[in-house]
């Protein structure tokens, strides 16, 4: 036990060496950042490879260091290829700056047998180990199955292989998702059924070709809408089977946005998720957004799952709180702090413009579509049809098109979301509150993941400020600029609107279209009334010849009633 005031987590991983998966991701580096700042760890591995041409040594010191804008981010071009210097690190390096040279680069890739590590590196992680933490996976949900499988399936069967050689292990913690089991409308912190054997589905993968491996690919998922979600449960089946003498966690986090708290507020680095939605609303680009009215979203700020698998960890070696069963843990918002989609708007309606991006395309002022139709026909006619204006107009100045490659991938993504938009779900954390509420007031305080304690309204607005520091690199200090600029943007946009309803009504009124609804509502009168009323319309009286039995005087007052 730590003394009176002291973190009892804190104290608990004093000297203990940490195994990271997915460290140079999101989720993998705000757990880097946190780790260092608040737990007097030996030594942090993290499983990297080479990308692009550059080494693992050198893709640790831009985790670290100054780095430039991804040109090979299409955003790069709306930020005018602007640079900005990592400041998720930037606390760290001016207080504890020496706990960096704690953190080594393993060489290696998830997605290789051996996780492609050396077996020099393989020795030095058996012997040191204390903890493991898996979060590397792919999200992306369009991935093919073969990526799919070999990245989240037999990425985590690789992970656990090399955790049982760990003579020192005390904890595995693996990162899955909330949405593992979306078929069903109401999920437990269990493991439910699995929908295939897994080694039957890597069988699969590995004796069939991409073309039938795709063709089957939609039959093997149903009733989960893609790849990840449906990889994602298996994984956590081949975790339980494959490591049942590991002493092992799963955190189920729902859909990770920007952080609250920590390491500072609202950042963020990637457009996954929701991020690319609130960038493209924000710059004016995304303006209809097919969604269920008064569904719960289910939004999980990154600090709060982060703090969840530390504490975690800790429990699986320490003990405090034992679940009956799998240790499951969900990290999700809804059954706490629900946010509704309209509750969603109201909060977006009132940040977008309080704190707007420097140079929007156009004024953020998109709608939520309940009608597919009407959904689509507004894509092509805002995004599409402008899209490939554009890049007419590029290629005519001799410049590369790049409208319709941008409004592509916007359409993808938002079209990969649409499942989730339009169903509701309920999460239950019953085991996360049980194991918060076994931490000690200053546990509770440097590891914060109570939901109890979030404000939608104030996240929000955070989320949005972080996007516009952290994504598009601007400084705040440019915010009465920007919002001068918003102001235009409103009256130009609102005149454009006059203008368009102008040549609509001019359209309309005019002697040629007036002329044209006249024919034609004529004509569906004509088609649309009664044979008897046709009859007496064109009857003059004379040279008509009436059915037996029926005289002139009959007819006019059948007319004249209806």
């Amino acid at each position: 036990m730590a003394e009176d005031g002291a973190s009892e987590i804190s104290e608990w991983y004093r000297g203990k060496n940490v195994f990271i998966t997915g460290g140079s991701g999101f989720l993998g580096k705000v757990l880097l950042e946190k780790l260092l700042r608040t737990c007097p760890v030996r030594r942090i591995y993290l499983l990297m490879r080479p990308k692009r041409g550059v080494e693992v040594n050198q893709r640790l010191d831009d985790i670290f260091n100054y780095k430039g804008a991804d040109l090979a981010d299409p955003l790069s071009n709306i930020r005018g290829g602007r640079t900005n210097e990592s400041t998720l690190f930037d606390g760290i390096k001016k207080t504890q700056p020496e706990v960096i040279q704690k953190v080594f680069a393993v060489r290696g890739d998830i997605t290789m047998e051996g996780l492609g590590i050396s077996d020099e590196d393989e020795a030095r992680l058996v012997e040191e180990v204390n903890i493991v933490f898996h979060a590397a996976a792919t999200i992306n949900f369009q991935e093919p199955m073969r990526v799919a499988v070999n990245m989240n399936m037999l990425g985590t069967k690789r992970v656990v292989s090399l955790a049982k050689k760990m003579k020192n292990l005390q904890s595995l913690v693996y990162v899955s998702t909330a949405y593992s089991n979306c078929h069903l409308p109401e999920v437990y912190e269990e493991l439910y059924p699995a929908p295939i054997d897994p080694s039957r589905l890597i069988q699969l993968t590995e004796w069939l070709d991409d073309d039938l491996l795709e063709t089957l690919t939609p039959k093997l998922v149903q009733p989960r809408p893609n790849t990840y979600t449906y990889t994602k449960a298996l994984a956590e089946h081949l975790l339980v089977t494959d490591g049942a003498r590991l002493p092992i966690s799963i955190v189920r986090p729902s859909i990770v946005c920007g952080s609250w708290r920590e390491p500072m507020p609202g950042w963020v680095d990637n457009l996954f998720a929701f991020t690319g939605l609130l960038v493209g609303m924000s710059k004016g680009v995304l303006r209809s957004l097919y969604i269920k009215p008064g569904i719960t979203l289910d939004f999980i700020p990154v600090d709060f799952p982060i703090n969840l698998m530390i504490v975690s960890a800790w429990n699986t070696a320490a003990g405090r709180y034992k679940p009956s069963s799998v240790p499951i843990f969900c990290c999700s918002t809804g059954t706490q702090k629900p946010l509704t989609s309209d509750d969603l708007a109201i909060h977006l309606e009132k940040s977008v413009r309080a704190f707007p991006f420097n140079s929007p395309l156009w004024y953020p002022d998109g709608s939520a579509k309940t009608n597919k139709f009407m959904h689509q026909l507004h894509i092509n006619l805002v995004n599409i049809l402008p899209a490939h204006l554009a890049d007419t107009i590029m290629r005519m100045i001799g410049k590369k098109p790049i409208a319709v490659n941008l409004c592509n991938k916007m359409v993808k993504a938002v079209g990969a979301l649409e499942y989730f938009m339009l169903r509701d779900w309920v999460f239950h954390n019953t085991r996360s509150q049980c194991l918060w509420d076994t931490l000690s007031p200053t546990d509770q305080e440097i590891y914060h993941f109570d939901i109890d304690s979030l404000d939608w309204g104030a996240y929000i607005e955070t989320y949005q400020k972080g996007c516009k520091q952290y994504i598009m690199k601007e400084e705040l200090k440019d915010l009465p600029k920007a919002r001068r600029n918003m102001r235009k943007m409103h009256f130009f946009h609102r005149l454009v609107q006059l203008i368009m309803m102008y040549g609509v009504w001019c359209l309309l009124a005019s002697e040629s279209a007036t002329h044209c609804y006249s024919v034609f509502f004529r004509g569906a009168a004509k088609m649309l009334s009664l044979p008897v009323l046709a009859a007496a319309e064109e009857f003059d009286g004379e040279g008509v010849e009436l059915p037996d039995g029926v005289e002139v005087d009959d007819v006019a007052g059948m007319d004249a009633v209806l």
